[in-house]
Formats: structure tokens, sequence, C-alpha cells
């Protein structure tokens, strides 16, 4: 559901306008209605919308003088006149539409679907920020000395936390896979490690799988797999999943 003010001060137009979004059938919700800057200047920051319709002429000024006075930056504008004049202007304010009057129920619909697409891309990239940023910050916290002592067949070998990639279960052993694809197959079980690791940010996302979130580089949510930072794929199982991306949002939460 998308929020949208209409900034319009002529009342029939108002009308109009509120019952054309409804018609387009499309999740738009009306969370006010101003008729002049003055207004906007008072709802706006009060109601945060992620759309505007916007008049360009209101009756205390123009609309387009309204956007550089306050910080609508991140709200997507569609520009609604009965003069073409002001084009140019929509479009070096990065609006999203500009559509003239009487609007067009088609038009409008399309201007809609257009900000939904805009609105879908910017979660989007927030979402890629912030995962990076949290990525970021398994890395600066991340013990960079801590070694972990693990049996192999040659005996009693530390590895470096930071180096260890990912863990596989192998029966009653486990298989380490560490940066610069060296690989470690230790006399443990993998739960063994699971609880060791636990600390450092490493998660289970598979009965056979365990990560360490500090190599992941990409979820796939269609397929259900981790890119991990050696080009490995890892599988997250459906029962995983859920504890997955809850860790996963409990962790960006505190990004500051």
């Amino acid at each position: 559901m998308i929020s949208a003010v209409i900034i319009e001060d002529e009342p029939i137009f108002q009308e109009i306008l509120k019952k054309a979004i409804v018609q387009t059938g499309l999740s738009i919700r009306i969370d006010g209605v101003c008729n002049s800057k003055r207004e906007a200047k008072k709802v706006l920051p009060t109601v945060k919308p992620q759309l505007i319709f916007l008049d360009v002429e209101l009756a205390d000024g123009k609309g387009i003088d309204l956007l550089n006075e306050l910080d609508c930056t991140d709200i997507e504008i569609i520009f609604t006149t009965s003069h073409d004049k002001y084009a140019i202007s929509a479009i070096k304010n990065n609006a999203a539409d500009y559509l003239l009057k009487p609007i067009k129920e088609k038009e409008l619909k399309k201007a809609i679907e257009k900000v939904a697409k805009r609105l879908e891309e910017k979660e989007t990239l927030k979402q890629a920020s912030q995962l990076q940023g949290y990525l970021d910050k398994i890395k600066t916290d991340q013990q960079q000395d801590s070694k972990l002592m693990v049996p192999t067949k040659e005996g009693m070998i530390f590895l470096k936390v930071i180096d260890i990639v990912r863990l596989q279960s192998e029966s009653n052993y486990t298989l380490f896979f560490l940066t610069g694809n060296k690989k470690v197959l230790v006399a443990k079980t993998l739960k063994n490690f699971e609880e060791k690791l636990l600390a450092y940010n490493f998660l289970r996302i598979h009965q056979s799988h365990l990560i360490n979130l500090a190599h992941m580089k990409e979820i796939d949510h269609g397929d259900n797999f981790v890119l991990m930072a050696d080009g490995s794929k890892v599988e997250i199982s459906k029962r995983k999943k859920k504890e997955f991306m809850d860790a996963l949002e409990k962790n960006n939460s505190t990004i500051a």
C-alpha cells in the first residue's frame, strides 16, 4: 500500500482525483489532502508520504517551489496541472510523471504503476545497502586474532576464525572451506563447531552447512541459496530460512 498526499487548491479536482485513484484499482492510501503550500508544509513532515500528487500552481505559490522549500528527495512526485509549460521543471525535479488536466484514468494508472516500480527498486537498493553495511560491521567487529584448534589426521592445528568461509558436514567429520580455496577435513561433527563459532557470527542455514556471515556475498531468495565469497553456493533449508532471515533482520537493526 502506497501512502499518498494530494496537494491541490481546487476542491472539485481533489474529489475527482481521489475517485480516479480508487478506480485504478491500485493500492494507494490517501493520507492527506492539502489546499495550499502553507498547509502542505505542516502535513508532509507529519505524514511522510511515499507519493505526492502535486498541482503545479497553487493559490499561495507554485508547487514546484514547495519541493525546494522542503526535503522531498525520498518522495515520489506526480505533477498535476492544466498547463504543460512546467514539464521541464518537473523533469529537473525527477518527477515520476507529469499529468495534464483533465487527467485520463489510463494515464493516471500508468503513472502510479511507475511510482510503484520506482519504490520497489528503491527498497531493493536499501536492503542491499543494509546487507553490505551488516557484512562490513561483522568484518570490523569479528576478532581477527581468534583461532580455533581442530583435530586432523596430521594432528592438532589452529585455524584463524576470519579465514573460515564455511563448514560442511561429512557424516562424523566436518570439512572446513578456507580463504584461498583451501580445505581441511576435521575429525569432529558439525554440531561441535556450531556451538563454538556462534559467537563469531556463524550461522547454520542447513543441516549440513554452517556459514561465516562475514564471507556472505549475496542471498538468492528465489532459489534459496547463499553465495559465498569463494564462489560457492550454499542451500538454505526451508526449516532454517526463517531463523536465518530473522537473524539478519535482528543484526541489521543494530547498524547505525
